[in-house]
C-alpha cells in the first residue's frame, strides 16, 4: 500500500495507473482504494406482462446474468405496440439492446422501421421453419400462441364462433384490446379480415361493437376485468385456461373455439439497431431457445415453446391448437395496418 501512495505522487505514473485500470474494465473505490470490475449491462425493452411477478422475465434474467456475469434490465413499455412505438422515437439515440415480444403481426413494420438488426443465432434450427415468422433473419421466433376469446362458462353460453359473439346475451359483456397499442388487439382485428375479408370485417365489427364493454390499452387491463367479475369474456389465447386451473384451480374459465378457425401469433426477439451491448443481445437470443429458457414458457408465459422438445404440463390439456391456423401476409399487414385501423377506430366511434 505504501507503494502504491509513492506512485500516485507522480503525475506521470498516476496516468499511467489510471489508464491500466480503466483497460482493465475497473474502478477505483475513493473510499478504501479497492478495485471493483464493472459488469455489463444488458437493456431489453418488452411488454408490461413479461416483467410482472409472474411473468417469464423474472425466471430466465437471473438464469443469463449467472451464465454471461452481466447485469441485465428489463424495461416494461406497455403492450408490443407500444414497444415499437417506443423503439421508433429513440431510433436516432437507442437505450435498449435488444427488444422481446414483437410478433408477426407487427415484424414488417418494425423492419421497415429500421429499429432492429439482423442475427440468426447458431441454434435457430430447433424452431421448425412454420414458427420462422421472419424470413429476412431479424427476428428470432421463442413462443407461439392462438388468439382466442376467454369465457366462464358459468355465465356464459359455450362460444363457436365469431356469430356467437354477437348474441344479445353478451351485450356490453366482452372486453378487447386497442389494436394501435397491443399486439392482441391487432391480433383480433387481422383475426377478423382473415375470416371476413376486406371490406367485410367492417359489417362483423359494426355488429359485435355492442357486445364490447370496453376497449383496454393492453392485454394486462382486460385480463383484470375478467379476474375482477367485470367482464365475462375477453380476447386472450387459447393457452390461457391452464393459467386458470394451474394456479387458481378453476376449470371453467374456457377459451372458445371457433368454427372459423384462430389467428396465429408467434413472437419473437431481435437485436435493436444501434445497441450498445450487441454481444450481450445475441447471447441473450441464444440462450431463448435453450430448455433451460424454453422450459419456463408455459407456466409463465402461458403460450407454446419453440422448443418442441419441451414437454408440457397437464393443465395444458385445458389448451388447444386450432385446426384450422389463420395469418395474413405480414407485407400486407404493413401495407395495410393503419387504413384497417383507421377504419376499426371510426366504427367504434360510430356505436
Amino acid at each position: 500500500m505504501r507503494k502504491n501512495k509513492v506512485l500516485l505522487q507522480s503525475p506521470a505514473c498516476a496516468v499511467l495507473v489510471l489508464a491500466v485500470l480503466l483497460f482493465a474494465g475497473c474502478t477505483l473505490q475513493p473510499q478504501d482504494g479497492r478495485l471493483r470490475q464493472e459488469k455489463s449491462a444488458l437493456t431489453i425493452y418488452t411488454y408490461d406482462s413479461m416483467v410482472s411477478e409472474y411473468g417469464l422475465g423474472p425466471k430466465v434474467v437471473p438464469k443469463f446474468e449467472a451464465k454471461c456475469n452481466c447485469m441485465v434490465k428489463m424495461v416494461a413499455k406497455g403492450d408490443a405496440g407500444q414497444v415499437l412505438s417506443t423503439l421508433i422515437l429513440e431510433k436516432n439515440n437507442p437505450k435498449a439492446d435488444l427488444v422481446i415480444g414483437i410478433d408477426n403481426s407487427l415484424v414488417s413494420r418494425a423492419i421497415d422501421s429500421g429499429v432492429v438488426e439482423k442475427f440468426s443465432p447458431e441454434n435457430i434450427s430447433i424452431v421448425p421453419e412454420s414458427l420462422r415468422f421472419d424470413s429476412q433473419g431479424y427476428f428470432t421466433p421463442f413462443d407461439y400462441g392462438y388468439f382466442a376469446f376467454i369465457y366462464d362458462s358459468n355465465k356464459v353460453p359455450s362460444l363457436d364462433s365469431f356469430d356467437s359473439l354477437l348474441d344479445s346475451s353478451l351485450e356490453k359483456k366482452v372486453a378487447i384490446q386497442n389494436p394501435r397499442t397491443s399486439s392482441p388487439g391487432l391480433g383480433l382485428l387481422l383475426w377478423t379480415i382473415a375470416v371476413f375479408g376486406d371490406p367485410g370485417y367492417k359489417g362483423f365489427w359494426e355488429k359485435f361493437r355492442n357486445s364490447v364493454l370496453t376497449v383496454t390499452p393492453g392485454w394486462d387491463e382486460s385480463a383484470g376485468l375478467f379476474a375482477a367479475g367485470e367482464v365475462p369474456v375477453y380476447l386472450s389465447y387459447s393457452t390461457s385456461p391452464p393459467y386458470y386451473v394451474q394456479f387458481e384451480g378453476k376449470g371453467n374459465y374456457l377459451a372458445a373455439k371457433f368454427n372459423e378457425g384462430h389467428y396465429a401469433q408467434v413472437e419473437g426477439m431481435a437485436v435493436v439497431k444501434g445497441a450498445k451491448n450487441r454481444k450481450l443481445a445475441e447471447e441473450f437470443i441464444e440462450f431463448s431457445l435453450t430448455p433451460e429458457f424454453q422450459s419456463e414458457i408455459p407456466l409463465n408465459q402461458f403460450m407454446f415453446p419453440v422448443n418442441q422438445s419441451v414437454a408440457l404440463p397437464e393443465s395444458f390439456s385445458y389448451a388447444f391448437k386450432p385446426e384450422r391456423q389463420l395469418e395474413l401476409d405480414p407485407s400486407l399487414v404493413a401495407e395495410k395496418q393503419e387504413e384497417w385501423i383507421s377504419e376499426w377506430e371510426r366504427i367504434m366511434r360510430s356505436g
